[in-house]
């Protein structure tokens, strides 16, 4: 198994991008929740000569610090969700590409993922039915050479 870093960090866009939209659907609601919980503490716990808007307006500064981290916090969420997808979908990827390779009667070679990969034992699997496929195919083109060998020689 390779120890080399992936150079490209988005290999497929359709599931990196609906887990980073999935992540950022739950960051938002995670964020809706926690502004609401402290308004409301803001609220009940504010000065109660107040009137509930003024105890708002001046817990407005303090929540919008909290936006602002929060919204600088997300794109490294988002990018160190696309690095963690890459040890599932990188993998995915490449068994893809080896399996049309096969398919288009091309000797793929052995197939090997990244050792922080998740489901290094499909590469071991697949190089085993790749072996047995080669190994039949072999087996086949002996057989088709006897039978056009035997057919030679009843004919002469």
């Amino acid at each position: 198994m390779s120890m080399k870093l992936r150079r490209q960090h988005w290999v497929d866009s359709s599931v990196q991008g609906n887990l980073v939209r999935r992540v950022l659907v739950h960051w938002c609601i995670f964020f809706a929740g926690t502004l609401v919980c402290m308004s409301v503490l803001q609220m009940l716990l504010g000065d109660p000569n107040k009137a509930i808007v003024d105890r708002l307006t001046t817990s407005g500064s303090s929540m919008l610090l909290l936006t602002v981290i929060m919204l600088s916090l997300f794109p490294a969420f988002a990018l160190d969700t696309v690095r963690f997808s890459n040890r599932f979908v990188g993998p995915v990827a490449r068994l893809r590409r080896v399996m049309r390779e096969l398919v288009q009667g091309e000797k793929p070679g052995s197939l090997a993922f990244r050792d922080n990969d998740f489901w290094s034992e499909v590469a071991e699997e697949f190089n085993a039915v790749s072996a047995l496929v080669e190994n039949q195919a072999q087996e086949i083109e002996d057989l088709e050479r006897q039978v056009a060998e035997l057919e030679s020689a009843s004919l002469a």
